[in-house]
Formats: C-alpha cells, sequence, structure tokens
C-alpha cells in the first residue's frame, strides 16, 4: 500500500491518476468534515485513500431511460 502524503497542491492538479479537487473545494470539504486530512506543523496532507474515500462515499446512480421516462 502506498503511503507517501499527498499535499493541496498535488491533489489540485489530479497527481496519481486522482481527480483534481480545487483548493477551495478542499478547504470546503476539510470544514465541513467531508474530507479526513492531517495537519503537520501547518501543512494539510492528505492519504490517498481517505481521498478516495471521499470519492467512492459520492457516488451516485447514472439516470436510466426508464428514470427520464418517469421524470416526463
Amino acid at each position: 500500500m502506498d503511503n507517501h502524503l499527498i499535499t493541496p497542491e498535488m491533489l489540485s492538479q489530479g497527481i496519481d491518476g486522482l481527480c483534481k479537487i480545487s483548493k477551495t473545494s478542499q478547504t470546503y470539504l476539510r470544514n465541513s468534515k467531508k474530507l479526513t486530512y492531517t495537519k503537520i506543523l501547518r501543512n494539510v496532507y492528505y492519504k490517498r485513500e481517505w481521498i478516495e474515500d471521499y470519492i467512492n462515499s459520492n457516488i451516485r446512480p447514472a439516470k436510466t431511460s426508464k428514470d427520464e421516462n418517469l421524470e416526463a
């Protein structure tokens, strides 16, 4: 398992195949306790598994043509 820490700058650039999350969004997600992080001195860091947990917790099913017919 890869245990290196990811900085907000790295996450905002979409490092290691992760989706890009802007620094503004990261701040919101940390403040609302939706994205786990750690602080070392004054620096924020994430583990890949924490980012993946956040992404996986927000999976929504795709609409099907049957769903679209119900809305019409």
